[in-house]
């Protein structure tokens, strides 16, 4: 702002001033050497031709050096407004930009990688500066030294290439846990300047850790069931998961049993036919193909859902084999009932 204003200006002034103390100089040389009275009796002992001649001659030098001098005013009077109005146009920018460093939602620090130049009120309150800002203050002391590795990772990638991230989890003065991340970018690389913004994620990784909670749960609820269940998926028939029980019925390990198609494993009833036919969701019996060529009767339920905006099928079997054995000997011991 300052070299905006000055140079023009200066220089504008410079040949001004340089003009005046030129005349002023030619005045007190003509005054010391009578110059004045020998001019005087000069015009009057020389012919009336002469005269007019010298006449107009001073009249256009009169007449062009304040010729001269109006249009040197008149450019520095338009040098003036233009830069006057893109001062007010810079202070207003600069608040404007203020404002919103201010009052950011995130926060943001202006460093050159080993001071904090400048930070926000969201920063001080977030790392418990209060209501004075910590300048010249070392960056290393505003991150938990445990993360010091993290930042330095950073500044080395900022410096390079022009940006980088990292997370963090550090503990308000208050004792609030809170998630960060750091976005950093290179604003100015001949003084190395970067801006620093954190913004508190801690929202967001509630989130995943309730929902990783949550799949943890039912995972464990999945593999200590005592039924078999297989994700298949939709579009390809094709078997994308299968808890613990299901690779013990089956015989297979996990491996060999992911990518095989249903039909290849389970037939008859409603069991993976049922896919094709639209009848998912009733209970079934059908045959479940075991790995060494043996096969099962089984107790089957198939339940469509939609996961990640795609379809799957959810399919449940329980093992009937020992039920099955168990009914002839209970259908000759009514037949015997009978016949008594």
């Amino acid at each position: 702002m300052e070299n905006i204003l000055k140079s023009p200006f200066t220089k504008r002034s410079n040949e001004l001033m340089l003009i005046l103390v030129l005349g002023f100089i030619f005045t007190i040389a003509v005054s010391n050497y009578n110059l004045f009275e020998s001019v005087i009796l000069f015009v009057e002992n020389f012919n009336h031709e002469g005269m007019v001649l010298l006449l107009i001659l001073s009249i256009y030098a009169s007449f062009g050096m304040g010729i001269f001098s109006l249009r040197r005013w008149m450019e520095l009077e338009s040098t003036l407004t233009l830069y006057r109005e893109a001062e007010d146009g810079l202070r207003e920018k600069d608040l404007m930009y203020r404002a919103l460093f201010e009052q950011s939602n995130d926060v943001v620090i202006i460093s050159d990688g080993k001071k904090v130049m400048d930070i926000n009120k969201k920063g001080c309150d977030i790392f418990g500066f209060g209501q004075g800002s910590p300048l010249n203050m070392s960056l290393m002391s505003v991150i938990p030294s445990e993360y010091l590795p993290e930042l330095q990772q950073a500044l080395k990638e900022t410096f390079k290439q022009a940006s980088a991230h990292f997370e963090m989890r550090c503990q308000k003065p208050e004792g609030e846990f809170i998630d960060i991340k750091f976005s950093l970018s290179l604003i100015d690389r001949k003084n190395n300047i970067i801006q620093i913004v954190a913004q508190d994620i801690t929202g967001m990784k509630n989130t995943e850790r309730w929902e990783h909670e949550k799949q943890e749960k039912l995972k464990t609820i999945l593999d200590n069931t005592l039924c078999g269940i297989l994700l298949i998926e939709a579009s390809s028939r094709k078997i994308v998961d299968a808890n613990p029980a299901a690779l013990k019925t089956t015989g297979y390990s996990e491996k060999e049993l992911i990518g095989m198609v249903c039909n290849q494993l389970i037939s008859g009833g409603e069991g993976c036919t049922s896919l094709f036919l639209g009848q998912a969701g009733d209970l079934s019996e059908g045959l479940l193909f075991k790995a060494r060529g043996a096969s099962i009767p089984i107790l089957i339920n198939v339940v469509p859902v939609s996961i990640g905006g795609n379809g799957y099928f959810v399919e449940s079997f329980i093992d009937l084999s020992e039920r099955k054995k168990a009914e002839p000997e209970h259908l000759d011991k009514s037949e015997n009932s009978r016949s008594l």
